[in-house]
């Protein structure tokens, strides 16, 4: 077994948000109002992905200090024969590294509209998710599979090949209905063998009677603050997941997973293998509180990730490691 460094601490930490919304679609902040809002409160980057619109605001909005990705949330939906709306598949399409856009048939354009892709009655769930995919793919867009708790999807109407990033945390649809937590979904993938990464995010749309900002985002190691190389670093892996938590280090160290962190009450090593693997570590009190972890491997895992949650509950996630072992 392989030691891992589980950050490859290249150059600086940035924090961003991959998942929120504007008066472009249903939001209540203007583009304007989200990038000053979201700067103010340390972020780095953020991706405005309105509801089946592209928008590219890098030229009118993006600062030497605060970077835009360009981006959409596209929906496929299933309305019944009482037009109401069943299930939905949402992805956010977000303008990929420099071979995805050369490898494009086109780009999508400022304000260009995608999707919605409407069915009625019945659909092939899986089909419909694939199809989506393969279009954002096809412009230059790598893809974040959104909320599908919320969504009322069933997991083998999206559980596929066709993205990236699972969003394993959704700060408004947690407050607005505790359909936020989708890290379930994210182990079925990993125990069959598909490598997926997860992102926490907002969907923040600054409306309604419950708060739905800055609460969920990544944390990105990346050289600098340019397109490329938060996008490549994001690609990589190369960033955790929080709702408040912060993760300084991770990785695999002599046949040991390990982690240290902001102080925590609840350390979780999440693991395949056979059942029961894993394990916990649970602060004696609240003056007690964790900040590292170490956990022996037995040697049938195929991926390990960790999990810190703090007095309030509050989460940050690793990405997985997978272990390769020698002589399988």
């Amino acid at each position: 077994m392989v030691n891992v460094d589980g950050f490859s601490k290249v150059g600086n930490w940035y924090k961003g948000n991959l998942h929120s919304h504007t008066t472009n679609s249903d939001g209540n902040f203007t583009p304007e109002e989200a990038v000053k809002e979201f700067k103010k409160h340390g972020y780095a980057f953020l991706c405005i992905s309105d509801h089946n619109l592209y928008t590219d605001y890098r030229e009118k909005l993006g600062e030497d200090d605060f970077l835009i990705l360009p981006g959409v949330e596209a929906a496929a939906v299933l309305f019944d024969e009482n037009n109401i709306c069943k299930k939905v598949h949402h992805m956010n399409g977000i303008l990929g590294n420099r071979a995805m856009r050369e490898k494009a048939v086109k780009l999508y354009q400022h304000r260009e509209a995608v999707g919605p892709f409407v069915y009625y009655g019945k659909w092939d769930g899986a089909k419909a998710a694939s199809h989506m995919a393969a279009e954002l793919h096809s412009r230059g867009c790598f893809i974040t599979y959104n909320h599908p708790i919320w969504s009322r999807v069933d997991a083998e109407e999206f559980i596929t090949e066709d993205f990236e990033i699972l969003e394993i945390f959704n700060y408004n649809t947690q407050n607005e209905s505790e359909t936020g937590y989708d890290t379930t979904y994210w182990d079925i993938m990993l125990r069959n063998g598909k490598r997926v990464l997860a992102d926490a995010s907002d969907d923040n749309h600054n409306a309604g009677n419950f708060d739905d900002a800055f609460g969920g985002y990544i944390v990105v190691n990346a050289k600098a603050l340019t397109h490329d190389d938060i996008v490549d670093a994001i690609l990589s892996g190369n960033y955790y997941s929080s709702s408040g938590p912060e993760i300084y280090s991770w990785g695999i160290k002599d046949g040991k997973a390990y982690i240290t962190c902001s102080a925590s009450e609840r350390i979780n090593f999440i693991a395949d293998g056979f059942v029961g693997a894993g394990t916990s570590f649970v602060a004696k009190s609240d003056k007690d509180l964790l900040q590292e972890a170490v956990f022996t491997l037995t040697g049938n895992e195929n991926y390990i990730r960790a999990e810190c949650r703090d007095l309030f509950g509050k989460k940050a996630w690793t990405n997985p490691i997978y272990i390769e072992h020698q002589g399988r």
